[in-house]
């Protein structure tokens, strides 16, 4: 019995002894799990977010101009970035560890409203879709507004072709390699939108992304999956429909042989003034509360066909623009009406170093209906074709001598 204690109390001794190593050893053996657990999970690579869709324009141009139109457009998150292609399809992926990757989509091209889309969220290991992202064209000088800014600029660069030291690709908007009036439309149409005023998108749900999938260096066409209803975009300030050909014959008159009462027809007090000759770019103020910009250029030599760009305008945007005028500034008072024949006739009586000088004019639907016109008896010499009496000329030089 005494020696049975003996042999446990031993036992208990060397428990005891060599317990501290033993503990050691296991905290030990932990560490090292630890660290290769560690090890391991940093190996992994981290989640892969993928965002792919496609962009809209309603520029009206070629198949091949087309692909000029659409490819480009910068999108960007944050640093990361990717760009369209011919087909305005964009596509792209980074990784990143955390789960979901939150920051504003920006999407941006020269000539292009700029577009911003707030809070756009990224799911990891999933694929974000924003398919038909409109952008408006436009904005030729890039300050985020549709406005006089683009329409000065781009009469800087009128007539110019691809190839010509004025000419911008950023500035022909429908990429038919000539800066014309069909990039006017454009302007014309979105006028005084901002970036600001773009209605909000309705982005399309997330789709799982295989983990073992690697994204592919090139870029593939978007997957039609649900593609949102597009919001129609529209100018905050409306543009009335007062653009087209304008086809008309100017003859000069007599006032004294007027023979309508004048009190009878409609009446505008007119200040109108150039901001350029060539093309011809003219502001005009009505009765003190219209205010247009409006570009001309001729379609004919006969200068009786002229194509016509007119943009309502503020105050605010006519008197800033009035500091940039080249020429005198022409007042006049415009007396409007029907003739005998049921056609719509003005009279430009003019005032200040203009005085004395009279204008009978009449607008046409086609060429044809103005070739077959016959002015009435009272009517003075016809000077449709010559150029001295253009209003712009006038502007410049005064009354013809």
């Amino acid at each position: 019995m005494i020696k049975l204690k003996r042999s446990i109390m031993l036992v208990l001794v060397c428990l005891l002894l060599f317990q501290p190593t033993m503990i050691t050893n296991v905290e030990g053996v932990e560490e090292v799990y630890a660290e290769t657990t560690l090890q391991d999970v940093e190996k992994m690579p981290p989640p892969t977010f993928v965002v792919q869709g496609s962009i809209k324009t309603d520029v009206d141009c070629s198949q091949e101009a087309a692909k000029l139109v659409n490819a480009g457009f910068t999108i960007s998150f944050g640093t990361f970035k990717t760009t369209s292609d011919e087909r305005g399809n964009f596509y792209g992926s980074f990784r990143n560890f955390k789960s979901t990757f939150k920051e504003d989509m920006i999407i941006e091209k020269p000539g292009f409203l700029k577009r911003t889309i707030k809070g756009v969220e990224l799911q990891a290991n999933s694929t974000t879709y924003y398919n038909n992202i409109y952008i408006l064209p436009g904005d030729i000088d890039g300050d985020s507004s549709i406005n006089i800014a683009d329409c000065v600029y781009l009469a800087k660069m009128f007539n110019s072709i691809k190839g010509d030291n004025i000419y911008s690709a950023d500035a022909d908007i429908n990429k038919d390699g000539a800066i014309n009036l069909s990039d006017f439309v454009y302007i014309a149409k979105y006028f005084n939108m901002t970036s600001a005023a773009y209605p909000p998108y309705r982005p399309i749900d997330s789709t799982p992304t295989p983990v073992t999938a690697t994204p592919s260096s090139t870029t593939p066409t978007p997957t039609q999956v649900v593609t949102p209803t597009p919001t129609p975009i529209v100018s905050t300030t409306p543009t009335p429909d007062l653009s087209g050909l304008e086809i008309e014959r100017k003859f000069l008159i007599d006032k004294s042989k007027i023979p309508y009462d004048l009190s009878t027809l409609d009446k505008y007090e007119l200040e109108q003034a150039y901001i350029n000759f060539s093309p011809e770019i003219r502001i005009r103020k009505a009765d003190d509360w219209m205010f247009f910009l409006t570009v001309k250029a001729y379609v004919d030599d006969m200068a009786m066909t002229r194509e016509e760009r007119e943009f309502w305008i503020t105050e605010q945007e006519y008197n800033i623009l009035m500091k940039k005028i080249e020429g005198n500034i022409i007042y006049k008072t415009r007396y409007q009406g029907l003739d005998e024949n049921g056609v719509m006739f003005a009279i430009d009586i003019f005032k200040g170093n203009l005085a004395g000088l009279a204008y009978y004019e009449i607008e046409f639907p086609n060429e044809e209906e103005a070739n077959k016109y016959t002015p009435p008896a009272w009517i003075g010499k016809e000077v449709t074709n010559d150029k001295r009496y253009k209003n712009g000329s006038l502007a410049q030089f005064g009354i013809p001598q």
